[in-house]
Parts: structure tokens; sequence; C-alpha cells
């Protein structure tokens, strides 16, 4: 700041130091002022930096009766230590005192204390608050106190609450006025009350003299046989402070007798001997208070038409079962307890075969803010009485049945915390037309979705070249969460991008169609609520190559043209039999004959001990027999010598007759000498 100023009023500066050091001012000689500048800068920043303590506001004061006179007031923000002093004028201006906070960083450094013997009430008092730091003092405003109208009591201890004999529907409160409250003032009371059930408190205000001597209360207007909570502060009769409040205590309204009871019935299936079993329930009507301590119930039935015969018998708890005949019943029953007996309640059950009417056309259920409402619509307008039923749909727990009834409306609500969220609940409404109930009409609703705890499973069913099934079962109740609005079906080929296909909740298969020969791919089902959608277990297959079609196509062809040759064949051989049989088994020549033996003459062939055979097709007779004398061996080996002069000597004409029976002949010989042995 003072670098600032000097920088933009450099000649005012210079002149205003001329002035104070010199008695003839000069505005000329600047380098001089320059010199005195460095030791006068600390002193005007110090000028600059100098800041006080905030000035202390909202100053309260409140007097402890026969304690403490306590006061409190906001500090501001504070940038040093700071040390503050409450001045106080008391004794109706005659005496004054100060209270000093003992450290700026304690936690109590915005209140201060004085203390007996230096209070006395009545008594007019003045406080001021002085904030004081390293720069300077700062004082607070004068503020003016009377010591009634800011005093405060201890609260009243609660003695007692408990009924009034025979009066109802009313508590007595007795507590013990606080000890240190001033005698001389009346004291002004609030007492606060809720059932033990309820969260939401009710006060009554009511003052006492401080002559009176009788410290208790009636509190009047109560439910019957209600447990009840109270609490009571209390305050000086022109004080703005009231005490705190007392501990709690708890205490019950007196019974009366028992009030009407609801019936309602559950039917079950007839037995073989023709008797149908039929739950029985009851309770009190829907904001009917709870007058009594039930000791029990007496009930009686008999046949509608025959009144004659009736059973009478005692229950304590509910649910109560009966066995009634096949005809339509009427049952009765009352509740009693120590002090009388409620009104009769009565109840008719249709026979077996009777048949109910219809008039519920249509029936919803949506969410409300916190409440479920279960609206519906009916074709006779004579019916104004309904029975709601609910229950949760478990899988294997036995339902835990409620009802209620409703009137004038064709809607029902209830409220959410009432229901446990996310379990499914299925709800009736039975139309009531005066002794007669209707047929029912029953939906399905949650208080709260979710989304499911588990996905569907899922299977692949059906797998060919380019589609496949994709069944998956039903989420067990406990797991859904929420009403299932739909399945997704996603799939993907491995390494190609995926494709979803979303189908209704009724649906528990899929086909997929147009997908790749041979290929693998993956498959999961999602199932959705409201609330969103949970995704089952992935599972893997692979496409075939061939369908069975074209398997069956390919293997009909094949043995269709197999067949065909056969066919061929056979016809063939029918019509050129000797062809046929020499194309399947050809002639083989015979070496006997071979032109060789007639080139050396008769003794070649002689010596060849050939066996003749009639059938040239006979296999037998091409089987040579082994030589086993010793002239043969020679001559043998003496036609293998001379095969080299042999083939030298046949003439030029007959080459190719000589070359085509020398390949016969040579094939005969080699047979020959392969079946001769060769040894001595």
């Amino acid at each position: 700041t003072c670098i600032r100023q000097l920088k933009f009023s450099t000649t005012a500066c210079v002149c205003e130091l001329q002035n104070i050091l010199s008695p003839q001012p000069s505005c000329v000689n600047l380098g001089m002022m320059w010199t005195w500048a460095p030791w006068l800068f600390p002193l005007l920043c110090k000028f600059s930096l100098a800041a006080l303590p905030a000035k202390p506001e909202n100053i309260s004061c409140v007097y402890y009766y026969r304690k403490n006179l306590t006061c409190t007031w906001s500090p501001g923000e504070e940038t040093s230590y700071t040390q503050y002093t409450v001045r106080r004028t008391y004794a109706y201006g005659q005496k004054h005192d100060n209270c000093t906070t003992s450290s700026s960083t304690s936690e109590n450094r915005a209140s201060c204390s004085f203390f007996l013997p230096r209070i006395t009430n009545p008594d007019n008092c003045t406080i001021e608050v002085e904030a004081q730091n390293a720069d300077g003092v700062i004082t607070s405003d004068m503020t003016y106190w009377h010591l009634e109208g800011i005093a405060k009591t201890e609260p009243p201890e609660i003695f007692s609450v408990r009924p009034v004999w025979g009066i109802k529907r009313m508590i007595q409160i007795e507590w013990i006025k606080p000890e240190l409250a001033p005698v001389s003032s009346n004291l002004k009371y609030t007492l606060q009350f809720r059932t033990v059930s309820s969260t939401s408190w009710m006060e009554v205000n009511f003052t006492k003299n401080r002559r009176d001597t009788d410290q208790t209360y009636n509190l009047t207007g109560l439910q019957a046989f209600t447990e009840y909570v109270i609490a009571l502060r209390c305050a000086v009769e022109g004080s703005k402070f009231w005490s705190d409040w007392s501990h709690e205590k708890m205490g019950t309204t007196e019974e009366e007798a028992p009030f009407g009871l609801e019936l309602w019935r559950v039917l079950k299936p007839a037995e073989a001997d023709g008797r149908r079993p039929v739950q029985l329930l009851w309770k009190k009507p829907r904001g009917a208070p709870v007058l009594e301590k039930t000791l029990g119930y007496n009930i009686w039935y008999f046949p509608e038409n025959n009144t004659n015969i009736t059973e009478t018998m005692n229950a304590t708890n509910q649910p109560l079962e009966l066995h009634l005949g096949g005809e339509s019943y009427w049952v009765s029953m009352i509740s009693y307890n120590s002090l009388g007996k409620s009104p009769v309640a009565t109840l008719r059950i249709p026979a077996i075969q009777e048949k109910s009417f219809q008039c519920i056309e249509v029936m919803q259920a949506c969410l409300a803010e916190d409440q479920l409402v279960v609206k519906w619509q009916s074709c006779a307008l004579d019916v104004n009485t309904w029975m709601i039923e609910w229950f949760p749909d478990m899988d294997s727990e036995p339902p835990i049945l409620s009802w209620e009834s409703v009137s004038q409306a064709k809607n029902w609500t209830i409220q959410q915390d009432k229901l446990k969220p996310f379990w499914c609940y299925n709800i009736s409404v039975y139309p009531m037309l005066h002794d007669k109930v209707g047929e029912p009409y029953s939906i399905q609703a949650y208080a709260k979705e979710g989304v499911p705890s588990e996905g569907p499973e899922t299977k692949v069913e059906n797998i060919g070249v380019k589609t496949v099934t994709i069944t998956w079962k039903e989420i067990p109740k406990r797991q859904r969460k929420g009403i299932i609005c739909n399945y997704t079906v996603f799939y993907q080929a491995e390494g190609g991008k995926g494709f979803s296909k979303t189908v209704n909740s009724s649906i528990l298969q899929y086909s997929l169609e147009a997908l790749q020969r041979k290929t693998s791919y993956t498959v999961q089902v999602m199932a959705s609520t409201s609330a969103g959608g949970t995704n089952g277990t992935s599972i893997n297959f692979k496409t075939l190559s061939f369908s069975v079609f074209e398997i069956f196509l390919i293997t009909t062809l094949i043995a269709g043209g197999l067949l065909l040759l056969i066919i061929l064949t056979a016809a063939y051989g029918l019509k050129k039999p000797n062809k046929l049989a020499h194309l399947c088994w050809p002639s083989v020549p015979n070496p006997a004959e071979s032109s060789i033996a007639t080139w050396h003459g008769d003794d070649f062939k002689a010596k060849l001990n050939l066996k003749e055979s009639d059938d040239p097709v006979n296999t037998e007779n091409w089987i040579l027999k082994p030589c086993s004398t010793p002239s043969d061996k020679l001559v043998i080996d003496k036609l293998v010598v001379n095969f080299g002069a042999f083939l030298q000597e046949i003439s030029t004409d007959q080459a190719k007759t000589s070359q085509e029976n020398n390949l016969g002949g040579g094939k005969n010989e080699n047979r020959i000498l392969s079946s001769c042995p060769t040894s001595m």
C-alpha cells in the first residue's frame, strides 16, 4: 500500500515530508526526498497494516437461577490474539465488575459467566463486551437485562403417570417442582405426549401458581387402554427461556369393554366325507381404538335353514378352523374382557354348490408417493362394500393372509412400509352385497421393485447350420424382485459383432436365424424389471457344417448311384454273360500251348511234363507241377542257357509274332522257373 501510494503520489508525499523536516517547504529537491523514503516506508506500512479486533455483536445473557449469569456473543473473524472482557453494572447501576476470557483459542472464548454471591434477583444490569488485541481496543454496544426475564430453571421431575380408577381415557401426571425455582414467580409448563407406536408429539400448555402445592395435571381425551409417553418442561412466568425437557415417563389409560369385530373366512376344498374346512379370521375395524385386553372369544354357528342345530365353542387365538357341512352357514362371534362383551359380529358361509356373482371388470395397482394404490371398476352399481385380501407369493413358505374391508369407494391404499420391498404380493378384491360374497378379482403387485438378483438359466437346443433355439427357465420368485416385463437374448459370433433380440415375459424360448455355418457363438439372456435387468449365465455353442437334410441328400445320392451301377451291371451281365465273365475272370494262357515248344521240337514239349486240361478257365490247370527228375533239371538249365541264342535265331519276318509268343512264353517260363527248385 505504501509503495503504491508513493508510486502514484510521489510529489505529494515529498512535499509532506519537507513540511515536517524543514520550515521552508520545497518540492524541488526530489533526490533528497528519495534518500529519506526507505526510512519512512516501515512507519507508513505499520499504520496501514494495523487491524483492530472485530466488534462483538449478538450479545445474549441467560440467568441460570441461583447458579450463574452467562453471556455469549459473536466474536467475528480474528486475525491475531484477542482478549475479551465483559463489563457489567448491577444492583441497579450501583456496582460493576468484569469477566475476562482466559484465551482467544479456547472453546468458550465467546462466553463468560458471573457467579454468586455477586448475583441478586430481582435486578437490572448492563453488559458490554470489550475486544482487545495488539493493535487496539473496540467495545460493543451497551445491552440491558432484567434477570427475571432471562431466568432459566432446572427441568421438573415426573414422579408418576397413571390412570384414575373409574375415569375413562385419562391419565394423571404428577411431578416434582424444580428445587431452584423462583419462589416469588409463577411457573408455566408445557406437557408433550404421544402413543408408544407414534413418533408425532402433541402438546398442552398450562400455568401453576407459586402458592399451589398440588403438582399434578389430568390429561384427558385419550384412547382407552393405550400406552402413552409423557415429557414436561417449565419456565418462569415472564421469562423467554424454557427449561430442558424432563426424562420421559410412560403410562397406560384404563381399559373399556371390547369394541366390535370384523369377520372373514378362507374356504378350503371339501373333504371326502362332504364336509368343508373353513378358516375363520377376525380383527378390529381399520382405525378402531384398542380399548381393552381381550380375555377370549365366544363363537357359535348353525346351518342357514336350520337354526335349531347350533354349535358353540371358545377360542383365545386365531385362526380358528371350522368343519362345516355342504350347506350354507351363519357364524357369530363376540369378544369379552373383565369389563364386558363386544357387539356380535356375524358372517355368512356360502354352500359348496352356490355360485357367486361377478361384477369387477378390471383392476390395476400403482405406486403413488409412499403408498401402493389398488383401483378397480365394477358393473354392479349397488355393490359398495369390498373385502381386500393380500399375501406374499412365496415358493415354499405358507402365506400369511392379511385382509381389510373398504366401503363407499373403489380403491384401496396401503403404506409401502407395511409391505416388504422386492416381494410379490397377491391382491384379491371380493365384492360384498349384503350377506353374499362375489367372485374375487386378483392381481400381483410389488410395493417396491428392484433388479433381479440372478438371471435366467439358459440352454441351447436344435443346433443347426444357420439356426438354433435358445430356451430359459423362469427366475424363482424370491430372486425376481419385481414383475418381469421382458427378456433380452444377446448373442455374438466369435470375433464378430454382437446382436440382441427382446421378447415379452410370457415367452421362454427364441429361435436365432441367419447364423454362420460352422461358427462358435456366445449367448446369454437378460431378465428385466422396471428397475433394470440382470444377465444369466453365458453359454457357448457351434453351428453345424452340414445339416441333417444335406447329409441325408448326399447319402441318398451316393447310395442311389451305387444301386444304379449294380442294376446296370446286372442287366449287362444278363444280356452278355460271356463278356461279363471275361471281364470279371479273364483267361490265362496255358504255358503248355506256348509256341516256344514248337521252335525246338517235340522233345522240349515232352520234357515239360505239363498237365493238359479241357477247361481253359480252370485255375487249377494254371498251377505247374514241380520237376523232380535230374534230367528235367538239365533240360531247364539248357533252356535258360540257350535262351539268348534262341532269340538271335528268330527270323526277321516272324519278329512281331515271335515277340508276342515270347512274352507269353516268358511269363510261363518264369512261372516254370519259379515253381522248380534250384537245388541239385
